[in-house]
């Protein structure tokens, strides 16, 4: 056995899934008296299988299957001198464990037909302690949903769509504290972590969304997971081809804010087509799919007319599913999104009035694909291994669209809100991510066992990046920022390493427990490692106890630490000696000599000095629930989430030094700046109530509170994804701590489809929700002041937000199904505000205020009611 062990890790240098692409099975046989059935056999058969799989229950009548992939499966049970059992319908979900529960077999003393139970129901999970959620294409594809897997997160409870301009917010966290994963492989930007790969839903077989809760095996975040696999082969072909397709004629007419630039006609279209099948049966399966996204909208600018915004964007992926024996399988995967952009007004900061177009067009190219092995290892049904090696490469490119966007400086007027000059951003740049990972489970007796080594390489290559402006405060006060950026790469190196283990105490109490050591390892352009951050041990402990014998119900709990690795950003201005940084003031118009002007700072970039015993940033987390069934396909939930922040990593400015810094806010070296704290506190009531054939239906209810002086890796203050950087933190004394950016205290979503008579479907989706906090503050040279506390000067109004899809499917002939879709989206809508600018002002040197006409100004409205058609085809 050891021999073999070894053997493995020798030919698999790969990499385990950083997250989970397959779901367990687990069970109990025992007689008519309740006594155990040893040597059952136990085989299961799916569209999803490769084949069948088999194995027996132990001496206590347990049987457990690891590593499925996802799908409905067929479980047949059979044992001489019993009656035969065959159970349908058992729906194996990601990242989690079914539980049969306990199955009785009669003994027969004649041949008696077999018991067939249709099971069509939930099934408890009595090993995982992960909250949030699964969503089956099954569950979604009625629904009035997005296109992006991304936005169909916030179906789920503790999953709120933020107004600032950053992503889905999880569990109190900002849109760039999530991680996500497609197959297996980590998609994020590593850069900014703001984005990741767009897959349209048609590709996406079943997502999952962590909010908390989850054991030592999973790389963690500040915020949450969202965990999603595509579509496989099998051994029929099947293929689909779709089109959806809105436009302004489809909806109705709009507030527009100042965020919103486009003012003119748009539409919006995709198309796309999948298949995959057999290339061998059981043996060899292919899938593959092609979306291209058009975007065309025109904005009009006053004084320049009418400008073309342009966006093309190329999803795809592919993957081959290869069983070469009963013990070894092999996954090939590929998905990608190279998106290309003529763009009107992707900038940052809102202009109340243009002099001149060039500052609004830019070209852009951003997106990247992803590559992966994935292996699995079936030594015995008590020995298993996972093994999978990936890498990710996204590209960066913003460029000025015009010869005097290229060579002039942006000016911006604060008093008027006037911009003038060029494209205040450009840049060139590369990112990529290495990742390897082995890992092995272990079932001995009670106990399943898994650890686990990983190695993860971020990195980011900057050809150039170059920011530049210049404000206008007064007459006799103006800014020049200046940034810089040429020729470096730089890496975060992270290894890890976890062991777990998942002991069933009782036949109805499962405790897990499990440790993961984490290292991160910066690399700056020389190629030197220049900080290490060596994480505390993170324990992750959790219990799941059936109080019920027919396990009708569980109570379950955790305590976890989670950290998140630092983004490459930080490293590009602390670790690289090609770039700069400074904050000129000038008492007349730089624009006419940039040579005089005094510093408020200018910091040429060099290595920085190792920072000792510097810490990761991450939380603890507290986990409690109670779920129930009221009938065998409707269960309600209750459950208690509370996490405290214990470090963060942000750059802070040092009076004395006269320069920027990174490190732990409130530690011995920097103890003139206050801990960061950040308190989320939730309590979630939610019901599902799932018919496989004709409803489904999912209602929540959160009560929360995010509370601390830390708003997190987004910047809702200046709308930025400034990961570590954030402009609220640098006078972090001053009315700090307070109700954070995205406090929501109370938000209800509703969930529903119906199947009608005759192929018709209807689906809704509701959201009613509070406002978020309102503050005042201004900007200064180091970033900005609160100038009352903060979260005190109001909310934006409580919205709510209804969706509507209606659709009909019929059947052509006998080559397929064709369904038409029709989605109505924000119906009844309110148009309040869900965004306001809350600059009072800009403070000079000399603490003076000076007003901003921009201060209360609608930054953004609720969308009004639009359509869109779409057309589905299955074959």
């Amino acid at each position: 056995l050891m021999k073999s062990f070894f053997l493995l890790i020798l030919l698999f240098i790969n990499f385990s899934p950083a997250q989970n692409v397959t779901g367990n099975l687990e069970g109990r046989i025992v007689d008519t008296t309740g006594t155990a059935l040893k040597g059952v056999n136990i085989s299961l058969q799916s569209k999803s299988l490769q084949g069948i799989r088999g194995t027996s229950t132990d001496e206590d009548g347990f049987f457990r299957f690891l590593s499925l992939p996802t799908g409905i499966y067929q479980v047949k049970i059979s044992l001489i001198g019993h009656r035969k059992n065959n159970i349908e319908n058992v729906q194996i979900s990601l990242g989690r464990t079914a539980f049969l529960g306990q199955i009785k077999l009669e003994q027969e003393a004649i041949d008696l037909p077999e018991i067939t139970i249709l099971e069509n129901k939930f099934l408890i999970d009595q090993a995982s302690t992960t909250n949030g959620g699964n969503l089956r294409i099954e569950d979604f594809e009625n629904l009035p949903i997005e296109r992006n897997y991304r936005r169909i997160a916030a179906l789920i409870p503790q999953a709120n769509i933020s107004y600032y301009g950053d992503e889905i917010n999880l569990a109190g966290g900002t849109g760039n504290e999530n991680k996500y994963f497609v197959d297996g492989v980590e998609v994020t930007d590593p850069m900014f972590g703001n984005s990741s790969t767009n897959l349209p839903y048609n590709f996406i077989k079943e997502i999952e969304v962590k909010t908390g809760g989850y054991e030592a095996e999973f790389r963690s975040s500040l915020g949450g997971i969202i965990n999603v696999i595509t579509n496989s082969g099998s051994n029929e072909i099947h293929g689909s081809a779709w089109g959806f397709y809105t436009n302004n004629s489809f909806s109705a007419n709009k507030h527009f804010a100042a965020l919103d630039p486009l003012k003119g006609d748009f539409s919006d279209y995709d198309i796309g087509l999948s298949i995959g099948g057999p290339i061998v049966k059981d043996i060899l399966w292919y899938y593959a799919a092609y979306n291209p996204g058009f975007v065309r909208k025109k904005a009009n600018i006053p004084g320049f007319g009418e400008r073309i915004d342009k966006n093309f964007t190329h999803s795809f992926a592919a993957k081959i599913s290869w069983k070469i024996n009963d013990k070894l399988k092999l996954n090939f995967t590929g998905t990608g999104d190279p998106t290309y952009r003529n763009a009107v007004g992707n900038v940052t900061g809102v202009p109340l009035s243009l002099s001149n177009i060039d500052p609004f067009l830019t070209n852009e190219v951003n997106g990247g694909i992803n590559l992966s092995v994935h292996g699995t290892y079936l030594q015995s049904n008590n020995l298993y291994f996972e093994m999978l090696y990936s890498n990710t490469q996204r590209n960066y490119i913003v460029e000025p669209a015009t010869e005097r966007g290229k060579n002039e400086i942006l000016f911006i007027d604060n008093e008027s809100g006037n911009w003038s000059g060029g494209v205040d951003f450009k840049t060139n740049e590369y990112r990529f991510v290495n990742t390897l990972h082995i890992a092995v489970s272990l079932i001995l007796d009670h106990h399943r066992i898994k650890a686990g080594f990983e190695y993860k390489d971020n990195a980011n290559y900057i050809k150039e990046t170059n920011s530049r402006y210049i404000n206008r405060i007064n007459d006799t006060l103006f800014t020049e920022f200046h940034f810089k950026n040429t020729e470096i790469t730089v890496h975060n190196r992270i290894p890890s390493f976890f062991i777990q283990d998942s002991w069933q105490i009782f036949s109805n109490l499962n405790l897990n427990i499990g440790l993961r050591f984490e290292g991160q390892f910066l690399v700056g352009s020389k190629n030197n490692v220049n900080q290490k951050i060596i994480s505390p041990a993170q324990p992750r402990i959790g219990f799941v106890y059936l109080p019920e014998k027919e396990g009708s119900g569980r109570i379950y709990g955790s305590f976890g630490r989670y950290t998140q690795d630092l983004s490459t950003m930080l490293l590009l201005v602390n670790y690289s000696e090609n770039g700069y940084r400074y904050l000129k003031e000038y008492n007349y118009d730089p624009r006419i000599d940039l040579s005089g002007g005094i510093y408020f700072y200018n910091t040429i970039f060099k290595i920085a000095n190792e920072i000792s015993d510097l810490q990761p940033q991450y939380f603890d987390e507290f986990t409690l629930g109670y779920e129930h069934f009221l009938a065998k396909d409707l269960i309600v939930k209750l459950q208690g989430n509370y996490r405290i922040l214990r470090e963060a990593i942000e750059d802070m400015w040092i009076s004395d030094e006269n320069k920027w810094r990174y490190g732990n806010p409130g530690s011995d070296e920097f103890s003139d700046f206050p801990k960061p704290k950040r308190e989320y506190s939730a309590m979630t009531l939610s019901v599902d109530w799932r018919s496989f054939e004709t409803f489904y239906l999912n209602t929540s209810y959160v009560l929360s509170r995010n509370y601390g002086n830390y708003p997190g890796l987004f910047d809702a203050y200046t709308h930025r994804a400034l990961p570590n950087r954030s402009s609220a933190f640098n006078e972090a004394k001053i009315n700090a701590v307070g109700l954070l950016p995205n406090d929501v205290t109370h938000i209800f979503k509703l969930n529903a489809s119906y199947y009608f008579l005759n192929g018709f479907y209807a689906g809704i989706t509701f959201t009613a929700q509070s406002g978020t906090p309102l503050n005042q503050y201004a900007n200064y040279p180091l970033g900005i002041k609160l100038l009352t506390p903060r979260g005190s000067a109001g909310r934006t109004p409580s919205i709510w937000d209804l969706n509507l899809r209606l659709s009909y499917e019929v059947f052509f002939f006998n080559l397929g199904i064709i369904k038409l879709l029709l989605d109505a989206y924000d119906i009844g809508s309110q148009k309040k505000a869900v965004d306001i600018n809350q600059v009072v002002g800009t403070l000079d040197t000399n603490e003076i205020l000076h007003p901003s006409a921009s201060y209360g100004q609608v930054l953004r409205y609720q969308q009004p009611i639009s359509f869109r058609l779409g057309m589905e085809v299955n074959f």
